[in-house]
């Protein structure tokens, strides 16, 4: 409840989070989740509090030369997260679904090129808003 002391640093993923990605079923590399860590962050969603988390697997980062220590690290370096979301305070694991970024594709038309609407760069018109699926512990 009183995490004024605990030092920031990746930690084992919870039961709760490791039990809502397997039912999730949208992680790469199989189901083993022995390997990944993840960092958290207090925060409010909707004006509620919550803990946001960020799952990766640490040997990627240290491939990089990377020491994850913070939830802020990982703004830079978006693709080292495997997963991330928020628990809620009676513990409902929200799992967020990754907007996938495409490269942009010239269009051809009548032979020439022809610019892509706004937005259709960044994936955004494909994807949509970014949506949360909530999983619920058993």
């Amino acid at each position: 409840m009183f995490d004024y002391f605990r030092r920031p640093g990746s930690r084992p993923l919870s039961d709760a989070i490791s039990t809502a990605m397997t039912r999730d079923g949208q992680t790469t590399g199989g189901a083993d989740f022995s390997n990944l860590q993840m960092v958290e962050s207090s925060g409010r969603y909707s004006d509620r509090k919550v803990t946001y988390f960020r799952v990766f697997d640490p040997a990627s980062a240290a491939q990089r030369s990377m020491d994850i220590k913070r939830y802020k690290d990982f703004d830079v370096f978006q693709g080292l997260i495997v997963r991330s979301g928020h628990v809620e305070q009676d513990g409902t694991v929200v799992m967020t679904r990754a907007v996938v970024v495409h490269a942009p594709a010239a269009a051809v038309g009548a032979g020439r090129a022809v610019p892509m609407p706004a937005g259709a760069e960044t994936g955004a018109a494909m994807n949509g808003a970014a949506l949360g699926q909530t999983v619920s512990e058993a």
